[in-house]
């Protein structure tokens, strides 16, 4: 598949994905955070910071900006500061998570911290152990953010 064609599939998806929650926004909060789920507001408020990123992305489209944040069908190298030791993780919708892949739900913990993060920041993510520095070293769009079963 030539570059071009690759850029423009990417495109089409996230374009799928602004669509995807723009019309099923409340059904698929009312699937993963039903009634007055605790996590619900941050869910949603989660969603609307991602379609913003998502306008402002394709409103000024590249392939420098497409990987410089992390978005759902990214792929990114996390390395942990205090080691130097480097996880590579795949940001998917629920119904793709596939932890022995790398792919994880956006919806996870470590998913929700890591979504629309940029390439090259230091981070600190809450982990169950506590709090660990990370830097992001790599992002690429790896087109594993379907919409189609994303419920």
């Amino acid at each position: 598949m030539n570059h071009s064609l690759l850029l423009q599939t990417s495109r089409t998806q996230l374009v799928k994905q602004l669509l995807y929650f723009d019309e099923e926004r409340n059904g698929f909060l009312n699937h993963y955070y039903p009634g007055k789920h605790p996590q619900r507001k941050q869910a949603e408020e989660l969603i609307n910071s991602y379609c913003s990123v998502l306008e402002q992305l394709l409103s000024d489209y590249s392939e420098e900006k497409l990987c410089s944040s992390v978005l759902i069908g990214s792929r990114l190298d996390l390395r942990y500061l205090a080691d130097g030791y480097i996880d590579t993780y795949t940001i998917v919708f629920p119904a793709y998570t596939d932890p022995a892949e790398g792919k994880i739900s956006w919806l996870s913990p470590l998913g929700m911290q890591l979504l629309m993060a940029q390439r090259n920041h230091e981070y600190e993510l809450e982990v169950p152990s506590g709090k660990i520095s990370v830097m992001i070293d790599n992002i690429s769009f790896e087109n594993s953010g379907e919409v189609d079963s994303a419920v």
